[in-house]
């Protein structure tokens, strides 16, 4: 079941103790996630799908490298959301963060997520 409203690119605000964290998210129709926030180096790849009429979830993962350019862990990212509107939606979020060898280093959830779609500009 997909959402073609959730289809297209959204500003994103994660807000992670207190601090705005923003970012954009792109949503493409066959289920594809690409995902960037300033506080990574580098972009998340993965996946969505809708869970109801107004509600979906997705997750994305992103390689973390040292400056170096060496494998250093990754970053899982899973956010569940509903639509306030066709180009607003809120939700919750959280992470985990694994060592190059998929060991479990931290984790965190239940932080808020909101987003705005946004087109061609004019």
């Amino acid at each position: 079941m997909t959402d073609a409203r959730l289809v297209g690119t959204w500003t994103t605000e994660l807000v992670d103790d207190g601090r705005s964290v923003f970012g954009l998210a792109s949503f493409s129709g066959d289920g594809g996630v690409t995902c960037y926030q300033v506080n990574a180096k580098n972009i998340g790849l993965g996946n969505w799908e809708s869970t109801g009429p107004d509600s979906f979830t997705y997750n994305f993962h992103i390689l973390a490298v040292s400056p170096e350019g060496e494998h250093v862990g990754e970053a899982h990212v899973y956010v569940t959301g509903e639509f306030i509107s066709d180009d607003h939606w809120e939700g919750v979020g959280g992470g985990n963060f694994y060592s190059p060898k998929g060991e479990l280093l931290r984790g965190h959830e239940g932080n808020r997520v909101i987003a705005r779609k946004f087109g061609i500009d004019k």
